[in-house]
């Protein structure tokens, strides 16, 4: 079995070079590595290429057109049986790859993995996530993946098709997140069988570590489209207004402490979730 992997980067060369250091670490290493660059210089591509000698490693440059394009680009090169799509900005801990290999190998029915995220420090990072290992559903999977915890029979992409890409990071559009999450939920909802494990994780930052005016417009673009997906997805009304609900309560938890910063992120959580869904299609 053939795991590839494929990271889409833009214009950040040192984090790159701390993941492509986690993976030459690695126990297993991966099969294949392919780096689909939208950098504005040539900064990143030179610290690929000092890894060319321990990586399998294949270097796209593509127009800067956000993440989910990216990927998909990186798809038409992927000859891995398994593929994951590692953040730029996150690392390996070493065993990863191994794991994920052995997660596949002894079931031949799953078809998607995922695990949490945890931060340098070893906290759990990237939101909230589940504590069990379980079957992903629609419902569980706004709480058991995110795009760089996840790895998918190549299989996968065959029968669902491709990320969607007015969805992410970069994209262009209002909605600046959710594409991992639709993608997962095509999936479930086309008979995919996925499973969570939160013995399993890969490691990246909290964006939430601080709070200002960067951090607020990001979490008004990534709250859009959380909204979108829950629109494009057909859900409830009674899960929408639980998601919006959730951060509402969150504001004024976090108020009541005094956390004025955190506070206000989690009112535009609340309101631009609402805003999404409620854009029209």
């Amino acid at each position: 079995m053939r795991i590839s992997l494929v990271v889409a980067t833009m214009d950040r060369p040192d984090l790159l070079r701390r993941l492509l250091d986690s993976l030459v670490v690695q126990t297993r290493l991966p099969d294949q590595v392919i780096l689909v660059d939208q950098s504005r210089d040539d900064l990143s591509e030179a610290v690929a290429a000092e890894f060319s000698e321990r990586l399998n490693l294949l270097v796209l440059r593509a127009p800067p057109r956000g993440a989910p394009a990216a990927r998909n680009i990186g798809l038409r090169h992927v000859d891995g049986d398994v593929i994951g799509f590692p953040d730029d900005d996150c690392w390996y801990p070493v065993g990863a790859v191994e794991r994920v290999h052995g997660e596949f190998s002894k079931d031949d029915h799953l078809d998607i993995f995922s695990g949490m995220s945890f931060n340098e420090k070893g906290v759990p990072s990237q939101g909230r996530w589940a504590t069990v290992r379980q079957t992903i559903d629609r419902y569980s999977a706004w709480v058991t993946q995110t795009q760089y915890t996840t790895f998918y029979r190549n299989a996968v992409f065959e029968k669902v098709g491709n990320f969607r890409e007015e969805l992410g990071t970069g994209a262009g559009t209002l909605w600046g997140s959710g594409e991992e999450t639709e993608f997962m939920i095509r999936s479930v909802d086309r008979g995919c069988h996925a499973v969570y494990d939160p013995s399993f994780y890969i490691h990246h930052p909290e964006p939430l570590s601080q709070f200002d005016a960067k951090t607020f417009s990001r979490g008004r673009s990534y709250n859009m489209g959380f909204g979108r997906v829950m629109k494009l997805a057909g859900y409830p009304v009674w899960f929408v207004g639980y998601m919006a609900l959730r951060p509402l309560v969150g504001a004024v938890v976090s108020l009541a402490k005094g956390s004025f910063g955190r506070s206000r992120y989690q009112l535009i959580a609340s309101y631009f979730r609402l805003r999404g869904w409620l854009y029209r299609l």
